[in-house]
């Protein structure tokens, strides 16, 4: 059997005790003989460093810890990737998981020999209740250097940082980080990769990618993040005598990002009032939004809506047919969930937990639940909300019934964030519990 080659990923720690020990709990759960992971520890005052350590005594050939102050993420992550020896380098903030094994298949798709230097799996965010985009999957996808560094074209990074592992000789020409750029430190570091490397997409979920009010992505708005990112990819555009920064200017240009953000100002006012119930508004809203950007006019307002308000006909020539009514492995339900269930003879009701999760263009939604055919309970939702709808079934004691719940509206991640998630969802279903 092949060896396997060394793996070294930093782990740069400061107060995340809440989460620190589940991270690292994931690097075991790896498996992989060849694993050396790196903590770098800025001085944590909330228990992250005992957790830390207790990790480091237990599993010694696994963890190295080390403790000093640093003057913030990139200096942590510089100092950590100063003290690995791996042939394959990544990076696992103290709030992010990896899926179990995805190490093996790091190994596997990264071949030098394949011009694989370069490797990125799937992302999916989890976090607080209330956090945005929490259960859907982070875009990846990366096109090239170019697509990359125009950003402001779809206004967010494609790259989920937590999902993507490097070759060392790809550290080498193009490391380290630049303590300047805190907020998008990944996005600049990816810059200067995509300029001599392809980034290869593996259709694989590899990670958890956390948001929560402490995290740095919380910390910023998404038009300051673009802000900086517009400001980061400008570096890397060349000089006037370069083909790219002639393209770069004349992409930005045309893209008018200025009236991009009039555009989002107002696909966002017209899903407030589409959401309170307010059409005049919301109809002109959606023109304002179309005169400045008829993409995302279509895009963020149309095809939800007709996604959630055209009849049979339209939804079949719109949107894929809605077959699937079970539960997705991340929790998610579509506009309609079935499940035939056998009722215990001592059991009166049934409740189904549900959680719903705004999402642009998405932004209430009634719910029902049905027993038989027969409507048991109803609920309108809007913002975020975890409740239970529940159905009598002492009448069905030890008969099977059928359950279904249905949702008035829904959306697709591929729409909202981009992607390659073209699922239909409403609903996190927690689970049917019976009383």
């Amino acid at each position: 059997m092949k060896n396997l080659p060394k793996i070294s990923l930093v782990v740069p720690s400061f107060n995340q005790a809440q989460f620190i020990a589940e991270t690292l709990q994931s690097l075991v759960d790896q498996d992989y003989p060849n694993l050396q992971v790196v903590i770098q520890e800025g001085g944590s005052t909330d228990g992250s460093i005992d957790i830390a350590r207790s990790f480091a005594a237990k599993y010694p050939g696994l963890f190295q810890l080390f403790v000093e102050k640093d003057s913030g993420q990139a200096d942590a992550l510089n100092r950590g990737f100063a003290r690995v020896d791996g042939e394959i380098l990544g990076f696992l903030n103290s709030d992010d998981l990896l899926f179990p094994k995805v190490l093996h298949r790091v190994a596997a798709e990264i071949d030098p020999a394949r011009e694989r230097w370069v490797v990125m799996g799937r992302s999916l965010f989890i976090g607080d209740e209330g956090a945005r985009y929490v259960g859907v999957e982070h875009p990846a996808e990366f096109v090239s250097h170019f697509e990359h560094l125009a950003i402001w074209k779809r206004g967010y990074n494609t790259i989920p940082q937590p999902s993507v592992f490097w070759h060392r000789s790809v550290w080498e020409h193009c490391g380290s980080f630049d303590a300047r750029e805190h907020h998008v430190l990944d996005y600049d570091l990816f810059c200067r990769i995509s300029k001599r490397f392809h980034i290869h997409r593996v259709d694989e979920l590899w990670s958890h990618y956390r948001m929560h009010d402490a995290s740095k992505s919380a910390q910023r708005t998404e038009t300051e993040v673009l802000d900086l990112s517009i400001r980061v990819s400008r570096k890397y555009w060349g000089s006037w005598l370069s083909p790219l920064r002639w393209r770069c200017e004349a992409s930005h240009w045309l893209h008018d990002r200025h009236l991009h953000e009039r555009a989002r100002h107002h696909a966002r006012r017209a899903e407030e009032a589409f959401g309170a119930k307010k059409p005049f508004t919301a109809a002109a809203e959606f023109a304002r939004t179309t005169l400045c950007s008829p993409v995302m006019a279509r895009d963020r307002l149309l095809y939800p809506f007709f996604r959630n308000n055209a009849t049979r006909v339209l939804r079949r020539v719109l949107v894929q047919p809605r077959r699937f009514t079970g539960q997705y492995h991340d929790g998610w339900i579509g506009p309609v969930f079935r499940q035939d269930l056998e009722i215990p003879v001592d059991v009166s009701h049934v409740h189904a937990n549900i959680a719903f999760r705004p999402q642009p263009g998405y932004t209430w939604v009634m719910v029902e639940l049905l027993c038989n055919g027969q409507r048991c309970d109803q609920q309108t939702l809007s913002g975020h909300a975890d409740l239970s709808l529940t159905a009598p079934v002492a009448a069905h004691r030890g008969k099977i019934v059928s359950l279904e719940i249905r949702s008035s509206a829904s959306f697709c991640p591929k729409l909202v964030l981009g992607g390659e998630d073209g699922r239909d969802l409403s609903l996190l279903l927690g689970g049917i519990v019976v009383e």
